[in-house]
């Protein structure tokens, strides 16, 4: 069967990167949707390294602990990392305390009291078993958080997170047990609202790497659009790969969309510069691409309380309606001419904005300046809101 991981062009420098890492740490990686962060774990795990192990683990629907660690229970088995009956330590331990005598044990209420000591011995039960390096990608693993937080069950979330520390601590100098969260969602907002609305005083984060998943780099860019005209026959001359490229931001999402509108335009016609100029405005006004761009907005809307709201949609209002880039000083003012705030929560808002790459941002000297970072997105959020 044919691999998934062989439809995936680039990232592979992201991938070696991240490979360097894992030998010292475990990974938060983030970035907003339509990045590729699930292609490249896709990729990690289709593609074989000698002396490694890995399993990516799609959490998003979870909603509880032991729910949690009997999904994993599940996929390490599925994957062959384990053995149907290779928990010896978590079924010594469920004999000897519970007097259970089958694997069925995951399915009782017993369980669910127990989780914690269950999950430290499935993993004690995994490093014994491999002698190289085990990585364990949970993919959407903040939102799965999140679910528990807005479920009610914040004091679930932070013991999912103190335990799994817990875990790497034991495991990470002994054996070459890593991790990788990700998300579109930041876990800094996952915590920062544990600590804001519920006095969390955890630092579940604080021994990882995080790593940032950016745009593709424009290799890699041009290197899918290459791949796209061969696939599908169009005309489009190489000379304009890297104008098109640049025009999607060298997102891969956008760059597949609009490659799926310029094969339904140009059909064999040559494509020119004016033609991807005016597919790039169609699709950005399109209301039928709103939902393309809809996240952006909901991200905010979702994870900044209504003071915050505010300030983040008029310092993005401004932005997006200039071509020049602002100083933090120039958008204070601006923000502070429309609605009643105080800088250092204008300044907090910048920070996570760009934090959550709605923004670069641009040290020259002693100024600071911003600007939107995806020309996409800016066109968008003009059109849609200033």
């Amino acid at each position: 069967m044919k691999s998934i991981a062989s439809d995936i062009i680039g990232r592979d420098k992201e991938i070696n990167a991240l490979h360097v890492i894992l030998e010292e740490t475990s990974i938060v990686m983030s970035s907003t949707r339509r990045m590729g962060k699930t292609m490249i774990l896709t990729k990690m795990d289709e593609v074989h390294y000698p002396g490694k192990k890995t399993l990516l683990c799609f959490v998003e629907s979870v909603q509880t602990a032991e729910e949690f660690v009997n999904f994993l229970r599940d996929k390490l088995i599925e994957k062959k990392l384990v053995d149907v009956n290779g928990f010896t330590k978590v079924m010594e331990w469920v004999n000897t305390n519970l007097g259970k005598k089958d694997v069925g044990f995951f399915k009782t209420p017993d369980f669910a009291r127990h989780w914690k000591i269950v999950l430290n011995l499935m993993m004690d039960d995994l490093v014994e078993k491999h002698t190289g390096q085990v990585i364990l990608m949970l993919d959407e693993f903040p939102k799965m958080l999140w679910t528990m937080i807005q479920n009610g069950n914040h004091q679930q979330a932070e013991e999912v997170l103190d335990e799994l520390r817990h875990i790497r601590e034991r495991h990470e100098k002994r054996s070459k047990l890593r991790f990788i969260y990700c998300g579109s969602i930041g876990m800094n907002l996952v915590i920062n609202n544990l600590v804001k609305e519920f006095k969390y005083a955890g630092a579940p984060l604080n021994n990882m790497y995080h790593y940032i998943v950016k745009e593709m780099n424009d290799e890699d860019a041009k290197l899918l659009i290459k791949h796209l005209v061969e696939k599908h026959k169009v005309n489009l001359a190489e000379d304009l790969f890297d104008y098109l490229a640049k025009s999607c931001s060298c997102l891969p999402f956008f760059i597949d969309r609009i490659f799926i509108q310029i094969r339904l335009t140009f059909n064999e016609i040559p494509v020119s510069k004016t033609g991807i100029d005016k597919i790039i405005d169609d699709f950005v006004a399109g209301r039928e691409n709103n939902n393309q761009f809809n996240h952006f907005t909901e991200r905010i809307d979702a994870y900044y309380n209504k003071e915050e709201k505010s300030i983040a949609h008029e310092l993005l209002c401004n932005l997006c309606k200039s071509n020049d880039i602002l100083t933090s000083e120039v958008l204070l003012n601006l923000v502070k001419s429309k609605i009643q705030a105080e800088d250092y929560q204008i300044s907090k808002i910048l920070a996570d904005l760009f934090d959550d790459m709605y923004v670069d941002r641009i040290v020259e000297k002693e100024s600071v300046g911003y600007q939107f970072r995806f020309d996409l997105l800016k066109k968008w959020w003009r059109l849609n809101f200033a």
